[in-house]
């Protein structure tokens, strides 16, 4: 009984009580998945309920004088697995046309039915965060050393600045193409489809923008220290989806439930079960 208790407290897979408040509805949290080193970069692929994210080794990046190191996973059906056959940096789910797209040092991949990655163009190009709106063909990059953004067009091998997006470390498009991102300011901002100048959120801190993702509601939703926001094309203030009592590294949407990454786990917030 006692061996029993103790595999259940440490296993994979645990659920919290119906604690957490999302947008104003009680969820529950699950640890789907504890990992050493730090998830990011999270996408949710809807066609086959895949998890996509990258895995950065902890003591590199707090390690100067080395390269990071990180590796990119899926997990599917409760595994975690590996891509071990490019250096992935991002992931990007074109639910359309059902293929996953890769980021890497070395251009844009895409995933097989065996989960290898197969080169699909700009070839040498160091990819560092790719996003592809669910609303049209559009499959967009930031490229290193300048973190700047482009539009790949894939049929064609090209690729077309974004103007008016100086950089971009953390990245978002609507479904109405406005374009969410942070740059060297470390504050979040908008630039509207159309215009020139963008828009800058208040109420955020400076440098505490940690990941961002659209929901299946078309919503901007901004991952920070403190905890997640709905941020809006046509307000300056964000809205308080969530508190957060750690610091989050990856976020990720599967209709209502919402995937949430930290240093060593990934949680899974879900309202099924909760009244």
């Amino acid at each position: 009984m006692l061996l029993l208790l103790f595999l259940t407290i440490i296993g994979t897979v645990y659920s919290e009580n119906c604690s957490y408040i999302f947008n104003g509805s009680p969820y529950d949290r699950t640890a789907v998945l504890t990992i050493k080193g730090l998830p990011t970069n999270l996408v949710f692929n809807s066609v086959n309920d895949d998890l996509h994210f990258t895995l950065i080794d902890l003591d590199s990046l707090q390690n100067d004088r080395v390269q990071t190191k990180m590796d990119q996973y899926v997990f599917s059906k409760g595994q975690p697995i590996k891509i071990d056959n490019v250096n992935g940096q991002a992931a990007a789910v074109d639910v359309k046309n059902k293929k996953t797209y890769i980021a890497s040092d070395d251009g844009l991949y895409y995933l097989d039915e065996n989960n290898k990655a197969q080169f699909q163009s700009l070839k040498d190009d160091d990819i560092v965060q790719l996003f592809k709106p669910p609303s049209d063909d559009k499959l967009y990059a930031v490229f290193f050393p300048e973190n700047e953004v482009y539009v790949i067009d894939i049929k064609k091998n090209e690729k077309k600045k974004v103007e008016n997006v100086p950089c971009a470390f953390i990245l978002a498009v609507d479904a109405q193409e406005n374009i969410y991102y942070e740059c060297d300011s470390k504050y979040v901002k908008v630039i509207l489809k159309g215009f020139q100048e963008p828009i800058e959120f208040v109420g955020i801190a400076k440098n505490s923008a940690r990941a961002i993702a659209v929901d299946s509601y078309n919503r901007v939703v901004l991952a920070t220290n403190d905890g997640l926001y709905w941020v809006k094309p046509d307000n300056v203030i964000p809205s308080k989806f969530m508190d957060l009592d750690y610091v989050p590294s990856g976020l990720a949407f599967d209709y209502d439930d919402v995937y949430v990454a930290a240093s060593g786990v990934i949680y899974k917030y879900s309202a099924s079960g909760c009244k």
